[in-house]
């Protein structure tokens, strides 16, 4: 009753920073009790926290074991062979993303010469059409309308 006719006068953003300074200093002491009768510094009694920290921070970090020039030699052959592998798999998609393009401009003159008509229509861009987003996203659960093969 005393500390509400206290902070009756203070604004409610004064109040909610006192509430916060008191239960910081509540949960400040009752640490500080835990400490003092040996127990954990935070609230939990569960008897795992501690096997965890024992188990994770227990032994020191393992040092790497010292290369020897061979094996720094063989480390190193090992990394070339994966990079030339990695330039060549990037060097067959170059050329197959290339022959791709090809095949389309050849297609594309065909069309030209065959029929202007469509060729223009087919060259034509849609308005507001954006591929990956009109596309539909496969899913593992059926469609709301399922196919009748008896139609």
């Amino acid at each position: 009753m005393a500390f509400a006719a206290k902070t009756s006068a203070l604004s409610t953003r004064t109040l909610a920073g006192l509430r916060r300074a008191t239960a910081t200093t509540r949960g400040a002491a009752k640490r500080e009790k835990a400490a003092a009768r040996g127990g954990p510094s935070h609230l939990s009694s569960d008897p795992r926290y501690e096997a965890m920290k024992q188990i994770m921070f227990q032994d020191e970090p393992r040092q790497l074991p010292k290369l020897t020039l061979e094996d720094v030699e063989r480390h190193q052959t090992i990394l070339r062979a994966v990079e030339v592998v990695r330039m060549e798999d990037r060097r067959e998609r170059r050329g197959e993303r290339q022959r791709k393009f090809d095949a389309m401009e050849n297609a594309y003159e065909a069309l030209e010469k065959v029929d202007p008509r469509l060729y223009k229509a087919a060259c034509v861009k849609e308005a507001n059409v954006v591929f990956p987003r009109q596309m539909r996203v496969p899913t593992e659960t059926p469609a709301k309308k399922i196919w009748d093969y008896l139609e």
